[in-house]
């Protein structure tokens, strides 16, 4: 009686096991520059291993190649891009079990010689005792860049941190007094290139307006809640919740006086996949 038992407990286990989903958990892919050394890891979960991996449309930078880790659970590309191209690839991973997840790609690999330019024009004003951030951004040339604040300062208890791919300077703090703010803002490629943007930020003593979103609810119905992303120009974005908003309302109070910002959701489903972002909305505080 004892063996059937543990049998038939092994058997309900297996299954629930494999019944699970594997998913690709990398997004996106650094772009890189020609002749220059490229690495990357593409990582999944869920779903039981080994995993198999596989590029099923389009094709790596050239002189780049893909090679499955030791635990099946990542696809790792190294190599030196030898031509300056825009190259889209879509990446599949099948699990133990048969389930499927697949994510298309970019990589643009530059030319030496590009120069490197700042791509952000403006940042959000804030709010004292009220948290801050934003995102400066950088493209072109060649990484790693060589960021600093060439005049000026941030607001004070604002800080300064270089991304770990150095193509953004993250902006992040509490601000703790009403100014304006003047500074400019260099980075330097690789190549010695330099590009310097200057900027204007007040903080104000206190929030005077709020931001009411709502939105239509998913049609998913495995959809358990929505994310709210805030940013400055469109393109950059910050998630405003902290965990999943349930319903299908939020309000933001952080925003300040004659700032323009860009809204969009997402939705998430129950095994925390996350959807495309939705159109964007664009308000202007007064």
């Amino acid at each position: 009686m004892k063996p059937w038992v543990l049998s038939l407990l092994l058997v309900v286990f297996a299954s629930r096991y494999a019944a699970s989903s594997v998913a690709i958990t990398t997004t996106s892919l650094p772009n890189g520059t020609v002749n220059t050394a490229y690495s990357a890891i593409i990582h999944a979960s869920g779903g039981c291993t080994p995993y198999k991996w596989a590029i099923v449309s389009g094709a790596l930078p050239a002189g780049v190649t893909a090679t499955v880790s030791g635990t099946t659970t990542s696809l790792k590309l190294a190599g030196t891009p030898t031509t300056v191209a825009a190259d889209s690839l879509a990446v599949e991973v099948t699990g133990c079990g048969g389930h499927v997840s697949q994510v298309s790609y970019e990589v643009v690999i530059h030319a030496i010689g590009s120069h490197v330019g700042i791509t952000t024009s403006s940042l959000p004003n804030g709010t004292v005792n009220t948290p801050y951030s934003a995102v400066i951004s950088a493209s072109g040339g060649c990484t790693p860049y060589n960021w600093a604040i060439a005049s000026g300062a941030l607001p004070a208890g604002v800080t300064a941190t270089v991304s770990a791919t150095t193509r953004s300077l993250n902006l992040a703090g509490t601000p703790t007094t009403a100014a304006t703010d003047s500074l400019a803002v260099k980075v330097t490629g690789c190549g010695g290139h330099v590009s310097q943007v200057s900027y204007n930020v007040v903080i104000q003593t206190t929030a005077n307006h709020v931001v009411a979103l709502n939105w239509k609810a998913s049609t998913t119905s495995d959809v358990v809640g929505y994310n709210v992303y805030r940013g400055p120009d469109g393109a950059t974005w910050k998630r405003m919740n902290a965990s999943l908003v349930a319903s299908t309302l939020y309000s933001d109070s952080t925003v300040a006086n004659s700032t323009t910002y860009y809204y969009a959701t997402t939705a998430v489903d129950i095994y925390g996949h996350e959807s495309n972002m939705s159109a964007s909305i664009k308000t202007a505080i007064p």
